[in-house]
């Protein structure tokens, strides 16, 4: 026992010695982060004197570059400037470092040209920027600067934004570091200095925290400061880079469901189609259903495309894409704004993160295609509300609604599950997408197929095929097909009666069927 003992206690140490040894602290004053091992490689960051990093791997004796991560970031750097004993962050007076030396404690700073708050701007000063100070306050704030290093560019700068020592971001700005909490973590300090939906739903969190500990004593109303924050966030406009969905070609789907049952296909399909759970858990002994290649191989085959209406992706938009992502194909910004903020709101002054507003900055065509076999086209600005952006908080299924997430279903599928049907006016819709081209004058002209489907072979029992031509002619611009069969339910048996609960859209973009978005009826969310 004693031995098995000994050897536990010789593990641990070896363990804990390990990782200790993966323990680095930077003794440069400024050390360059970069992407890859070489001189040459993109500075991802500056690191200073004293941030602590740690090794992805223990490099060779002698070897020139570290690869090391600090916080959630990971690069390279010169092994020479690490130590593996903590370094002190440098102090102006000690150590060698001078008595005039200052570092900047804000993000983007301004440097301007004279000791006042309306003189011309002569750059930007970035965090732990390294600056000498030529002259105290003389009254008006600003103190004379020089840059340390570069151009040694003079100026004036705020003087309350000078340290004498560099500010370590890391420690002030992240909740939890190696797995646990951070105790120097200050949300509201970190803001102020570079402001953040994110830092703005910690200082929420912790406000709401300390009043529910005081109880009846607690403050009454809104905070100041979150309020402030807020409206430092809202109205934000944003160049966002979001890749835009890549629409599958309908041949290419068509050719996988024909190939050779194998499991990378039956996955491929599934995610093609989200089609999981319910009817397509059994069949192959790969574990994915040969079914949906069956059903795919059952549908009706589409009519010939052509080029007509849509002349290439950046005309047109599944209903499923983030506003980023339309943002991108459309060459639009985005805005965001806080929802507590907004005329009416019911939440404003709350003590909570709450909502986001992101909106395009442009407006588009929303196209519904009708179930009387009509098209709407309605000019709206893209607006999506998101409460999951929140890192203090998890969110499942926020705003879930059953049924369609891009259309409407008939009254009969909600009673059949027990679900309280949305409200609803006007005629029921099949599909929702934009379009940034207004749909063309004139009636367009639809067909209408029924088909029946094996339920062993393809999971349904049925399907319905609607094509429209938009412009008159002759050419389908739009395919919509929707298939009833046994939907997956919710955590628990597979229903026994039959719904319509799968939707494909299909779009002629180009001469080319595309599929645009895939929508299925939901039955519920979360656990």
């Amino acid at each position: 026992m004693k031995r098995r003992l000994l050897f536990t206690c010789l593990g641990l140490v070896a363990t804990l010695a390990q990782a200790e040894s993966t323990a680095r602290w930077v003794q440069a004053s400024s050390l360059m982060l970069r992407m890859a091992p070489s001189p040459t490689a993109a500075v991802i960051g500056r690191l200073a004197q004293g941030r602590a990093v740690t090794l992805q791997a223990l490099p060779a004796e002698g070897a020139d570059w570290c690869h090391v991560a600090v916080g959630g970031d990971g690069g390279y750097v010169a092994c020479r400037y690490l130590s593996d004993r903590p370094v002190p962050p440098p102090l102006a007076g000690q150590g060698g470092v001078p008595a005039d030396q200052r570092w900047v404690g804000g993000s983007n700073l301004l440097l301007r040209a004279e000791p006042r708050a309306d003189a011309a701007v002569l750059g930007r000063l970035a965090l732990n920027t390294v600056l000498q100070q030529l002259g105290e306050d003389t009254g008006s704030g600003y103190c004379a600067v020089q840059r340390v290093g570069g151009d040694a560019q003079k100026g004036f700068t705020a003087c309350r934004y000078l340290l004498r020592s560099p500010l370590a971001w890391a420690q002030l700005s992240e909740p939890h570091q190696g797995g646990t909490d951070n105790p120097d973590f200050d949300p509201a300090r970190a803001f102020w200095i570079a402001p953040s939906w994110e830092l703005m739903a910690h200082y929420a969190r912790r406000v709401a925290q300390q009043r529910d500990a005081l109880g009846d004593a607690a403050p009454k109303g809104p905070d100041e400061q979150l309020e402030r924050m807020k409206a430092r966030l809202s109205g934000q406009v944003l160049m966002l880079k979001e890749p835009p969905a890549a629409w599958l070609p309908w041949d290419a789907l068509l050719a996988e469901a024909a190939a050779p049952p194998s499991r990378e296909q039956a996955q491929s399909l599934a995610a093609d189609l989200n089609l999981w759970g319910g009817s397509f858990d059994d069949g192959m002994p790969d574990g994915r259903s040969a079914r949906i290649a069956a059903f795919v191989q059952a549908l009706p085959a589409l009519p010939k495309a052509a080029p007509s209406w849509w002349r290439g992706d950046a005309e047109l938009a599944g209903p499923g894409d983030s506003i980023a992502a339309l943002a991108t194909r459309f060459g639009a910004k985005v805005q965001w704004l806080h929802e507590s903020l907004q005329p009416g709101s019911q939440s404003r002054g709350s003590i909570a993160p709450g909502v986001r507003i992101e909106r395009l900055t442009k407006p588009l065509h929303r196209v519904s295609l009708l179930a009387g076999e009509a098209l709407r086209d309605d000019v709206a600005v893209p607006t999506q509300n998101r409460v999951d952006w929140d890192p203090t908080a998890d969110y499942n299924c926020p705003d879930w609604e059953p049924g369609f997430a891009h259309g409407d279903a008939d009254a009969d599928t909600f009673q059949r599950n027990d679900l309280t049907p949305r409200q609803a006016s006007g005629a029921p819709v099949l599909f929702r997408f934009w379009s940034a081209r207004a749909l063309p004058a004139g009636a367009a002209h639809w067909t209408r197929q029924s088909f029946k489907l094996d339920r062993d072979l393809t999971g349904f029992v049925s399907g319905e095929l609607r094509t429209v031509d938009l412009d008159g002619d002759g050419i389908a611009d739009l395919a919509w097909l929707q298939a009833t069969g046994r939907g997956s339910g919710h955590m628990g048996p597979q229903p026994v009666h039959d719904d319509a609960w799968l939707r494909l859209l299909l779009a002629n973009v180009a001469g080319s069927w595309r599929l645009l978005g895939v929508d299925q009826f939901s039955y519920g969310c979360g656990c």
